[in-house]
């Protein structure tokens, strides 16, 4: 799909399986339908074209590495109703800038922000208590993170490479 560079999918549609878009390197824009609640691992992965994402409001799961490796992607609107990132799902996305986490959030899996080396702050939201391993490896332009009350598991190397680093 090297060639494919827009999708309109279709109303009825609720989830989007393992792979589905995996690799469309010229994919630059997506439509998500309404109805859309899951997202299957690695969906967007290697869409190093794509800039932007609007996720719908009733999305609440997003699988591993959905956008893993969209070096182009700048922003993403998560939805409120989403409470967990799976592993590695932004990892690679060097032109994300910033990201809005959804306050439902309660936790960050494994390697979710690694290499996203425009990153430059976040706020994670009172009610994560878990930061996976390596949550932020090689965020070299993050310079803050504020982490939440009630947060209660720091993983492995969450700020591993992270030279920019001033203030948790």
């Amino acid at each position: 799909c090297s060639s494919l560079t827009s999708v309109a999918l279709p109303d009825g549609l609720t989830q989007l399986g393992k792979s589905v878009f995996d690799g469309c390197s010229s994919l630059t824009s997506v439509a998500l339908p309404d109805g859309v609640t899951q997202l299957g691992d690695r969906v967007f992965r290697g869409c190093s074209s794509l800039t932007s994402v609007a996720l719908p409001d009733g999305v609440t799961q997003l699988g591993d590495r959905v956008f893993c490796g969209c070096s182009s992607l700048t922003s993403v609107a998560l939805p409120d109703g989403l409470t967990q990132l799976g592993v590695y799902v932004f990892c690679g996305c060097s032109s994300l800038t910033s990201v809005a986490l959804p306050d439902g959030l309660t936790q960050l899996g494994n390697c979710v922000f690694s290499g996203c080396s425009s990153l430059t702050s976040v706020a994670l939201p009172d009610g994560v208590t878990q930061l996976g391993y390596q949550v932020f490896r090689g965020c070299s332009s993050l310079t803050s993170v504020a982490l939440p009350d009630g947060l209660t598991q720091l993983g492995d190397d969450v700020f591993r490479e992270c030279s920019s680093l001033t203030s948790v």
